[in-house]
């Protein structure tokens, strides 16, 4: 049963994913009206030909900033993807760190800080340069962002919403896009721009003030030492009632356990598991008995990256998170959100800007959807849907680009970003507690995200060229692309609805995969 107290400490924390979601649309309406520049009545300095702009500012004779900082298309791809830049570095190096040293909420707190810091170094900024710095501090919180709130959602949330709550994670992402995309609408003018981008810092300091209201991760403080009494404390308010020794009883035996499968798939232990049939199964050898418990060799502190990435015991668990951050990214999905107005507006001049917002409309609707099914229908069936409508849709979207077919565009842009929505969207961030244990959550998600962040800052920053280079033939590449993955994912990942992440791992034996 969802509480009071689970539901505002859930809605907190989400004000990260709304962050996220608000710099990923903030700079998708206003790129016209900051990168077109009247003609200069002088010749640029020697100093700004030599590129110190990006350390010093550069003012309007009166003083004030500039109403535009002139950029080349390719210049702007590579603003927009050094978001995803900073982001593989707060999602490696800074989110699982902070989660495990900090905890959950503490975490969150700090991360903050580089987000009003690149906020307001972009609404301030006079220069290319000083854009660039701001992006990429930004990118760093968000990275951060995209390990720690999942982790959180997962970690409070009773067994039988686990999906639901799971998914706030991607309705927060989709909600910020769409005001993103509204403040566009209104503050997309030579005056105003700035306002959209300073609003960033607004929203962390709204998160650093609600912060300290919310509890702590109960699972967390129960891998600390001497945290049970904490933990209990936390879950019992998180719960609204005070039986809660079980579940927290419940948590240590489910690791334990998932430990022990996990170990038993990668040595082979079980004959069912170490079927040679099943490539990713084999070259799976030893664990040795220094292994054996996770509590006695890594203690509170948690896995580091390199341990889970080589541990054989998580080799299954981390194939499994490849494929799907691999499917979320290379679906085209951000190509289209990051560009959704310059495409539209190729066939439809005077509306694409609105068909944006109506885009991050029709995300926000079909993402409570998601919330609604995600904990009825199987995260594998959603995920396998959801790229093959996005195939679909992909593929009309290339044939109407082509033959400039306006209303089928606006249709096929719409019914791409919406099937999105109810898999590929959600199911990436919401499945890696799923497949593996508490104490490795923290260096699986820092992994999992930092390959979601390398492709993405790839497909940034090859979308808009590709797409001057091959109009909308560039959708077909996704319609393929899509293709292989729906038969990846129906071959290597499993279904993970309403099970323990013990029974995940017994399921890694292909006569139980379904």
């Amino acid at each position: 049963m969802a509480t009071a107290a689970l539901i505002l400490n859930a809605l907190t924390v989400v004000l990260g994913s709304f962050q996220y979601g608000h710099h990923i649309g903030e700079l998708n309406s206003p790129q016209k009206v900051i990168t077109t520049c009247p003609e200069p009545s002088e010749p640029p300095s020697a100093l700004s030909s030599a590129g110190f702009e990006a350390v010093l500012p550069v003012l309007e004779k009166d003083g004030s900033l500039p109403t535009c900082i002139p950029m080349t298309n390719v210049e702007w791809s590579v603003l927009v993807a050094t978001l995803t830049l900073g982001g593989l570095i707060g999602s490696l190096f800074v989110g699982s760190r902070l989660a495990n040293q900090l905890g959950r909420r503490g975490a969150l707190m700090v991360n903050n800080v580089p987000l009003v810091l690149g906020s307001l170094a972009m609404g301030m900024a006079s220069s290319y340069g000083a854009m660039i710095l701001g992006r990429f501090l930004i990118g760093i919180g968000c990275g951060a962002v995209t390990v720690i709130v999942p982790m959180y959602l997962a970690e409070i949330s009773p067994a039988e919403l686990r999906g639901t709550l799971g998914v706030m994670n991607q309705l927060g992402i989709v909600v910020g896009i769409l005001f993103s995309q509204v403040l566009g609408l209104y503050y997309s003018t030579e005056t105003q721009w700035r306002t959209i981008l300073l609003a960033g810092a607004g929203l962390a300091v709204v998160q650093v003030f609600a912060l300290p209201f919310c509890q702590e991760s109960p699972r967390y403080l129960a891998l600390q030492s001497g945290g049970a009494a904490k933990a209990k404390r936390s879950l019992q308010i998180l719960r609204g009632r005070q039986d809660v020794a079980k579940e927290i009883r419940d948590w240590t035996r489910q690791d334990e356990r998932a430990i022990v499968a996990e170990e038993e798939g990668s040595l082979g232990a079980n004959p069912l598991l170490s079927d040679a049939s099943d490539p990713l199964l084999v070259d799976g050898a030893g664990i040795s008995g220094d292994d054996s418990t996770i509590s006695a060799t890594h203690g509170s502190g948690g896995l580091s990256v390199a341990e889970f990435v080589t541990m054989p015991r998580y080799r299954r668990p981390l194939i499994v998170l490849t494929l799907v951050q691999l499917s979320q990214q290379l679906s085209g999905i951000n190509g289209v959100i990051f560009y959704s107005t310059a495409i539209m507006s190729q066939i439809l001049p005077s509306s694409g800007a609105m068909i944006t917002v109506y885009i991050s409309i029709v995300n926000v609707i079909m993402t409570l959807i998601a919330a609604y099914v995600m904990d009825k229908a199987g995260r594998r069936t959603l995920l396998m849907g959801s790229a093959v409508a996005m195939g679909c849709s992909s593929f009309l979207l290339a044939w109407s680009l082509n033959y400039e077919i306006p209303k089928l565009s606006a249709f096929s842009i719409i019914a791409f970003v919406a099937t999105y929505a109810i898999g590929l969207g959600p199911i990436p961030f919401l499945i890696i507690p799923e497949v593996v244990d508490t104490v490795a959550v923290a260096s699986a998600s820092a992994y999992a995200l930092s390959v979601n962040w390398t492709t993405n800052f790839i497909v940034s920053v090859m979308f808009l060229k590709l797409q001057e280079w091959w109009g909308g033939n560039v959708f077909y590449v996704f319609f393929v692309i899509l293709g292989l993955l729906t038969v990846a994912i129906n071959r290597i990942i499993p279904e993970t609805r309403g099970k323990t992440v013990e029974e995940v791992a017994r399921s890694w034996q292909p006569s139980h995969r379904h």
